[in-house]
């Protein structure tokens, strides 16, 4: 009654790799918020590293939200992902177009609050899909029972 199904060997190795692009996701946008800092307090010569180190995780959470039906991934698991890549086209659209509209360019700090927050919790909630669970009988062996 209280025991979860494990899931299959395919869905296992999807979840695995939905999990590391999870955390692979959150550490890059720390990343990219050190950089902004960086931009910012440390000579705007750094914005280059900014507006260019996004290219290398941003289709990270669409790929994400394909994984998440080959993992049977459901509710804000799924979804999340695919608010993360319209949050960051969001990003690149409020450098690029609406950078001399100052409200809606503003938005462009309030989302990568956003963005920090869904892959925080994505990350957090998928961790445990990196780490092999153990079985009863698993878990008897190591403790030499």
């Amino acid at each position: 009654m209280g025991n979860v199904k494990a899931s299959t060997g395919g869905n296992r190795y999807v979840r695995v790799l939905y999990a590391f692009l999870a955390v692979v996701t959150f550490v890059c946008i720390v990343i990219q918020v050190f950089l902004a800092g960086l931009g910012t307090f440390a000579g705007s010569a750094n914005w280059e590293l900014h507006s260019t180190f996004v290219n290398y995780f941003e289709f990270a959470p669409a790929i994400m939200f394909l994984l998440s039906f080959g993992g049977r991934i459901r509710g804000l698991l799924r979804w999340l992902p695919l608010a993360m890549f319209l949050l960051i086209s969001f990003q690149h659209m409020s450098v690029r177009v609406f950078a001399d509209i100052g409200p809606l360019a503003a938005f462009h700090t309030v989302v990568a609050l956003l963005l920090f927050w869904a892959s925080m919790h994505t990350a957090n909630r998928s961790k445990g899909w990196l780490v092999p669970r153990l079985t009863d009988a698993d878990a008897n062996k190591a403790q030499g029972a």
